[in-house]
């Protein structure tokens, strides 16, 4: 059966209604992705025909949503402060998990955050020109379950104690969401979503977007012309890239 996929970058940085029902972290399920140092490709799952007909994972492309699952931890999170020199007097800030604006489908009551490739390039600022992405580019968007956190377990501001975060405490990752009186915490991976661009002229490509989705364990799970993802996409601003709002200061 096909996965629900609408795939990376729905990016709205607030949500009117708040998450009902979070789903909590278990043992079983409480690991996150390879280190990213590992020579052997994650595995591409069985081909699923898609709403067209057309093969969910294009073996042409599982390899590069495989190769950008194992190196997207290098990249950095685009909105990660800390490699920049501070400045107006304050201290960079770290990623923040972000919630997703989908009501439905694979992305609906996730926290994610996002990596790139070419962070330089990344747009953030929603401004009246699009900001053209280079071929090579790749994001990918870590998707997380979120735990409803009690009162009084979370630090009241970011950065006020080193917090537990999915990949341990040497990512610089704020992992909680304040909404109101309800505080979440990004808990365990719910999987990868990837988007990336190849040459534009590239057949089965979406005008050189390639799209794709991996499980925690590394499962290739769709790789291509995904149809639930260019839905999507295909209205972005900057070449199938929403972008995301900069982090405000604490």
């Amino acid at each position: 059966m096909r996965l629900p996929l609408l795939l990376l970058l729905v990016l709205a940085s607030a949500c009117s209604q708040p998450m009902d029902e979070p789903v909590l972290p278990d043992a079983k399920g409480a690991q996150g992705p390879p280190a990213g140092t590992s020579s052997a490709p994650p595995a591409a799952a069985p081909s699923a025909p898609s709403a067209d007909g057309a093969a969910e994972v294009d073996a042409r492309f599982a390899p590069l949503i495989a190769a950008a699952f194992r190196e997207y931890r290098a990249w950095g999170r685009v909105d990660d402060e800390l490699r920049w020199a501070p400045w107006l007097c304050r201290l960079p800030m770290s990623g923040r998990a972000r919630r997703s604006a989908a009501e439905d489908g694979g992305h609906a009551r996730k926290l994610y955050s996002v990596f790139a490739r070419h962070r330089d390039r990344y747009p953030f600022v929603q401004g009246p020109e699009p900001v053209s992405q280079p071929v090579g580019q790749a994001l990918v968007k870590e998707s997380y379950h979120p735990e409803l956190v009690e009162k009084g377990a979370a630090p009241e501001h970011p950065g006020a104690s080193p917090p537990e975060t999915p990949h341990g405490p040497d990512d610089h990752f704020d992992p909680y969401l304040r909404d109101g009186d309800r505080v979440y915490r990004a808990s365990r991976l719910a999987g990868a979503y990837v988007v990336l661009k190849v040459a534009p002229d590239t057949p089965g490509t979406d005008a050189g977007w390639v799209y794709g989705t991996v499980t925690p364990e590394g499962v290739v799970t769709s790789a291509g012309r995904v149809a639930s993802c260019m839905g999507c996409h295909e209205s972005a601003p900057h070449e199938r890239v929403f972008g995301l709002a900069p982090s405000a200061s604490p």
